[in-house]
């Protein structure tokens, strides 16, 4: 499928900041109010906007990223139904996503501790040990992520990044803000008043907690959930690990792929691999393409790389929803509400 002009520069602003009512992004684009939300609401219609997320920095709850790759065995469409739905309703998996190559799931975890994230791990092989057949595990180190500026011509700004694992300030929030996290994590676009009624107390001060949040780098940003099958871009992986290379070297790597404007997100990894580069691309021959300027550019530290399809993705969620359970009533007397699911309605702002 082809994106119009005006429906790149959309996304391409919703990927930017998922948060701006549609007024903001018309004046923007340059176009009327009208304009944007029929444009908007289509591309919710083609299917090719399916949610919004909220960029949460879980580190500063004292979690880290242990990514597992899932190779499956005597797989059929209901067992594999089944368990795509036991890890997509997990209130740790964090990302989910089917894919290619020889590995059949992708799965992102967010744990406090490698304990949590073994007992996830053995619940999900109790519960399908004729299924799973290998899986490598990666934990994250850091995250660069650079964003889709290929959608839209402008330059790429520089971000925090993501460390995992280390010394690092902790920020400890009472439960009206965690049911806040809570709702929007899945569902960036809510209104203050949806999000009032919900949770049962006046919207005015959860627009202020909101802010606050944002202030403190606890909310990172908000994005939209884009469903690359109805575009012309596909999403790969590629897997590298290094030979005869130092760290300083990697940061220079990392920052040096970051001109690519199909290259979302360099991740520093430990297990059997070293780095991690996410991107996408309209065509097998730019992929290809891409893949050779890494190997040659790179030829002297590459020891060996692995491309990896991304087909499929089940959940977007970074907020940690076992925070919940561990969650104490607050002075003020709010008391949170039983874990439900976020909702995926279409969006309310605008």
């Amino acid at each position: 499928m082809i994106l119009k002009g005006v429906d790149r520069q959309i996304l391409g602003e919703l990927e930017s900041d998922a948060g701006q009512n549609l007024s903001q992004l018309a004046k923007k684009l340059n176009i009327s109010r009208q304009l944007m939300r029929y444009r908007f609401l289509l591309l919710q219609k083609k299917n090719i906007i399916t949610g919004f997320y909220t960029i949460i920095n879980f580190t500063l709850f004292g979690y880290t990223l242990y990514r597992t790759m899932i190779r499956l065995s005597q797989i059929t469409a209901k067992k594999q139904a089944e368990i795509v739905s036991f890890l997509k309703n997990h209130p740790n998996v964090e990302w989910l996503v089917e894919c290619g190559g020889r590995w059949d799931l992708i799965v992102n975890f967010m744990a406090r501790n490698v304990i949590q994230y073994n007992q996830f791990m053995r619940e999900l092989q109790e519960c399908f040990p004729q299924q799973i057949l290998h899986y490598d595990i990666l934990t994250t180190v850091e995250i660069h992520d650079f964003g889709r500026e290929y959608l839209i011509d402008k330059k790429r700004e520089t971000r925090d990044i993501f460390y995992f694992g280390r010394e690092y300030r902790f920020i400890k929030l009472d439960p009206l803000d965690i049911r806040i996290l809570d709702l929007i994590a899945e569902n960036a676009r809510m209104s203050f008043a949806e999000m009032g009624k919900r949770l049962g107390v006046n919207p005015n001060p959860l627009v202020k907690r909101t802010k606050n949040m944002i202030k403190s780098g606890v909310i990172r940003g908000f994005k939209p959930v884009i469903n690359l099958a109805n575009t012309p871009y596909s999403a790969h992986k590629a897997l590298i690990k290094f030979q005869n290379t130092t760290e300083k070297r990697k940061d220079e790597i990392a920052d040096e792929l970051k001109s690519d404007p199909n290259i979302l997100a360099v991740l520093k990894l430990i297990g059997p691999w070293d780095f991690e580069v996410e991107f996408e691309v309209e065509s097998k021959q730019k992929e290809q393409g891409l893949i050779r300027t890494i190997r040659d550019r790179y030829h002297d530290v590459i020891n060996s790389l692995e491309v990896i399809p991304l087909y499929r993705e089940h959940r977007f969620n970074f907020f940690p929803r076992d925070m919940i359970e561990r969650t104490e009533p607050a002075k003020d007397g709010f008391i949170p509400n039983r874990p439900r699911t976020p909702s995926r309605r279409s969006p309310s702002w605008g």
